[in-house]
């Protein structure tokens, strides 16, 4: 089964995307590379936008890594496309850069098993600490897994992480 990992908003997001594809190997994956990383600027609606792109070239069952603003575009995914969905990776849920009405669209974790789930928080991450991001999933679902990291910042490199749990 393919991993597509969707990254955070910012270019610097390839390298750990082409990161956690290196270290994810043999499992397979593929990065969805923002079309704003070439143009330089980003529409209004690109997140919209992306995820009818990301929709369209999907087939099969995926999983997702996402990272970031990747979180909430894996939960549009999530509500539009349900059935593409086998296992989800939330990493660093930007919860403190929300815009109005993007709180709604973390509903869609409902619609998953949530052992099929995993959020990975940094403990005091600036876009939303463990505490915060974990009051907020489990008003969802309080069994969804969120695991705490001990970092101050927005990184995300769990690869052995990721790994286990997409072969479990």
């Amino acid at each position: 089964m393919d991993t597509l990992i969707v990254p955070g908003f910012s270019l610097k997001n390839k390298d750990w995307a082409e990161e956690v594809q290196r270290n994810l190997m043999p499992i397979n994956s593929r990065i969805h590379y923002w079309s704003h990383w070439e143009t330089g600027q980003a529409e209004d609606s690109w997140v919209g936008k992306e995820t009818k792109e990301i929709i369209s070239h999907e087939n099969l069952i995926i999983n997702i890594i996402a990272k970031s603003i990747g979180t909430l575009v894996a939960m549009k995914i999530l509500k539009l496309k349900l059935k593409l969905i086998n296992r989800i990776i939330l990493c660093g849920i930007p919860l403190n850069d929300f815009h109005p009405g993007d709180k709604e669209f973390y509903e869609a974790l409902k619609l998953l098993d949530e052992k099929n789930i995993l959020c990975i928080q940094n403990e005091n991450d600036n876009h939303g600490t463990f505490f915060d991001v974990e009051k907020f999933v489990h008003a969802i679902n309080p069994n969804i897994k969120i695991i705490s990291k001990p970092r101050s910042d927005h990184e995300y490199p769990y690869f052995e992480d990721f790994a286990v749990f997409l072969k479990n």
